[in-house]
């Protein structure tokens, strides 16, 4: 959080597993992190993830029958248990990660490209993640009615499946932010999204603050990404990061409250592109990515690192 806080990073974003195997240890770890982000000023986020992410809708026994009602209670009461212990702290919550991708057409892929509507979201899965999420949201609004408390709920989507967003609202799941995740490689423009919508246009028809939650360059999700500081790839991904955050500075439609970068260091242990998403090898060994990043939050750049940004032409729009 110290180096967070040098290069002007000022959110961290977290898994929140609301399980019973990781009860003991959670709420501790939390606590633990909350000290050091209030020193560092960061904010934390947590995504909150219940049983039923994990197939259990008994919520390891508690709740037997597995029924309407006890997916609600899972989303309920696992909710108010751990934001009430934080509710003076942290002032935004996640209600669950990428769901709208679980939702399959005939061929077992995500509706890419589709998902506009809420009908296309009507399934007995989403109807079930519905309950849970309903019950998550009650209970937010629980602890705010009862401590003067304005904590805010985030719902997540993806690629084109704001139908997702518009089902659960139909399903009584309250939000105040919507977020959303943008991977896109060099010279997409999301003024033309999917080659036929304004991205930011869409989201501000909401009317909802909007958080860019996940982001980084596509080029990532390339087999043959270099993931070393020389490479076609790896400048492509540089060069589309930098046009991503300048389209996201400069558009004039939604309001955009956060901006956050998946994410700050490599997990190679996970193979694949999950292990190389990271604006860091290291927390001491800084990629390119690193220190765009820090350009667009303000945070300390040395005069020899910046020279890295300003021959690369950044913060122009790059081809």
């Amino acid at each position: 959080m110290r180096f967070m806080k040098y290069r002007g990073l000022t959110r961290l974003r977290f898994d929140a597993y609301l399980t019973a195997d990781q009860d003991a240890s959670r709420v501790n770890t939390v606590k633990m992190m909350q000290k050091h982000a209030k020193l560092n000023n960061i904010k934390l986020r947590p995504i909150l993830a219940f049983p039923f992410a994990f197939g259990d809708r008994t919520d390891f026994g508690q709740y037997p029958k597995g029924d309407a009602d006890a997916l609600y209670r899972q989303g309920y009461n696992r909710t108010y248990a751990f934001v009430n212990q934080f509710k003076n702290d942290i002032d935004t919550y996640e209600l669950g990660n990428e769901l709208n991708l679980l939702v399959r057409d005939k061929s077992g892929q995500p509706l890419w490209g589709k998902g506009w509507t809420p009908a296309e979201f009507n399934t007995p899965l989403m109807n079930d993640w519905a309950i849970v999420l309903k019950g998550a949201s009650d209970a937010i609004d629980k602890i705010n009615k009862d401590n003067g408390l304005n904590i805010r709920r985030v719902l997540n989507t993806t690629s084109t499946h704001f139908g997702f967003v518009e089902f659960m609202e139909q399903k009584g799941v309250k939000f105040e932010v919507i977020s959303y995740h943008y991977y896109e490689r060099l010279g997409t423009d999301p003024n033309k999204y999917w080659g036929t919508f304004n991205l930011f246009q869409k989201l501000a028809s909401y009317k909802r603050p909007i958080f860019f939650n996940e982001v980084n360059c596509g080029e990532i999700y390339d087999p043959n990404f270099e993931n070393k500081w020389y490479g076609n790839l790896v400048e492509n991904c540089n060069k589309s990061l930098n046009n991503t955050l300048n389209y996201m500075f400069n558009q004039k439609y939604a309001n955009i409250e956060e901006i956050d970068i998946y994410e700050l260091i490599d997990h190679p242990e996970r193979g694949g592109a999950e292990g190389r998403f990271g604006l860091n090898y290291g927390l001491s060994e800084w990629k390119i990515t690193q220190l765009i990043a820090a350009f667009y939050a303000g945070g300390t750049i040395t005069e020899g690192e910046r020279a890295y940004i300003t021959r690369r032409g950044y913060p122009a729009i790059q081809k």
